[in-house]
């Protein structure tokens, strides 16, 4: 049966209530979701940095499909300084070849292949599906990665634990920040938010506390 993540109503209507900023924001966190960090910087326009968690593979894989990569795609071909989303990938990349906003068509068919790549991810089951969706996710940073004024890139974490780390090592392994500068935006000390991060699953408050800083606090890492 055909999940319902895959489906362009689905993500369109919820566009449509608002809620496509922060999908599944007062969904619970289970021992079944997933973590993801994605960014869309373009310097002469609009931009997008977002931390969020899904539910299972699935409502991760519908997110990109017909949101995160979508708009990503949109934004390399346009002039358009707005991030919009247009459907699925195969249906934005169909509209951007005979429009006269397209500004980078040689690319179309480089991204129809990494539409297909994602579509293939359907097909894989579990653990697998997000150890797939990994190694698609180190191709699509190499690609999309490497602009200076305009690139994208994604991460994507199994665990509350792993995305902490992620994050404490990215500032303690940095030249130009230091710990104390992501303890301020956490608002917790570093062995507080690691604390958070291992012990979400045992405790509704701590689970409750890890939701609103994963939506709220975490910005701009980039």
């Amino acid at each position: 049966m055909k999940s319902k993540y895959d489906n362009y109503y689905y993500w369109e209507n919820t566009v449509k209530n608002g809620e496509i900023n922060v999908p599944f924001a007062t969904d619970p966190i289970t021992e079944e979701s997933v973590f993801f960090h994605g960014v869309i910087i373009k310097c002469q326009g609009e931009s997008y940095e977002r931390w969020l968690h899904f539910p299972n593979n699935e409502a991760l894989l519908g997110f990109l499909n017909y949101v995160f990569v979508s708009m990503a795609f949109f934004s390399f071909l346009s002039n358009e300084t707005e991030l919009l989303i247009q459907g699925d990938i195969d249906e934005m990349l169909d509209i951007m070849i005979d429009s006269e906003k397209c500004s980078q068509k040689d690319l179309i068919p480089e991204m129809r292949e990494f539409s297909s790549q994602i579509r293939e991810l359907w097909n894989c089951d579990g653990g697998k599906c997000f150890d797939e969706l990994k190694k698609f996710l180190v191709k699509y940073n190499e690609r999309w990665n490497k602009g200076l004024e305009l690139f994208s890139y994604i991460d994507v974490f199994k665990s509350p634990l792993e995305l902490g780390e992620f994050i404490i090592d990215s500032y303690e392994n940095s030249e130009q920040t230091d710990i104390s500068m992501i303890e301020d935006q956490l608002g917790v000390t570093k062995d507080e938010w690691l604390n958070i991060c291992n012990t979400v699953y045992e405790n509704d408050f701590i689970k409750r506390k890890f939701t609103e800083i994963l939506n709220n606090r975490i910005k701009d890492m980039l």
